[in-house]
């Protein structure tokens, strides 16, 4: 039994959607993963609700150890130049586990990262309800005025500050970094 892992493949940022299309017709035995973000924006006092790519430019390659380096030469040899995987000190390497189990929390089922409720308590962040249940080590800032939580999250060992839409629901905690 083979171990399933998962691999950064990078793409250019904001074409995650027509690339995923292309690949999904091209290797159609494989499984992409294309986590996204909801996300709301007020504009000209109404609220408009937007799915957001939780990784700019990225996207997961599911698949074997045995069967990514067939991929990635079928990738090369068809000469799109739309994605390609990422190597590190010359090798495939997937990404971490406690990552991959991180962004699969945050996902779920769907692969959107929905709406967290927040409350404070005693200067405490607890996340009430949502994908960050548990997960208040990761959050970095919240901003009351913006609906938004910026949360740290590891990428092939590189920490990246990602927004997400989330509610307070308590009155005394003021906007601002957490300590």
């Amino acid at each position: 039994m083979s171990i399933i892992e998962w691999y950064v493949l990078r793409t250019a940022c904001g074409k995650e959607d027509a690339v995923l299309v292309i690949l999904r017709k091209m290797f159609f035995e494989v499984e992409f993963i294309y986590p996204r973000r909801r996300v709301s924006w007020r504009k000209q006092g109404r609220i408009i609700d937007l799915l957001r790519p939780l990784f700019e430019g990225y996207l997961f390659v599911v698949c074997p150890k045995e069967r990514i380096t067939l991929f990635d030469q079928l990738l090369r040899m068809s000469k799109l130049n739309i994605a390609w995987l990422v190597y590190s000190a010359g090798t495939l390497v997937p990404i971490l586990n406690a990552e991959r189990q991180l962004i699969q929390q945050l996902i779920g089922s769907d692969g959107i990262v929905d709406v967290s409720m927040v409350k404070n308590r005693n200067n405490q962040l607890e996340i009430v309800n949502g994908p960050l249940v548990g997960l208040e080590n990761i959050v970095k800032k919240v901003s009351r005025r913006k609906r938004r939580i910026t949360v740290e999250i590891p990428i092939f060992e590189e920490k990246r500050d990602i927004e997400l839409e989330g509610i307070l629901v308590d009155t005394d905690i003021k906007e601002g970094r957490l300590t």
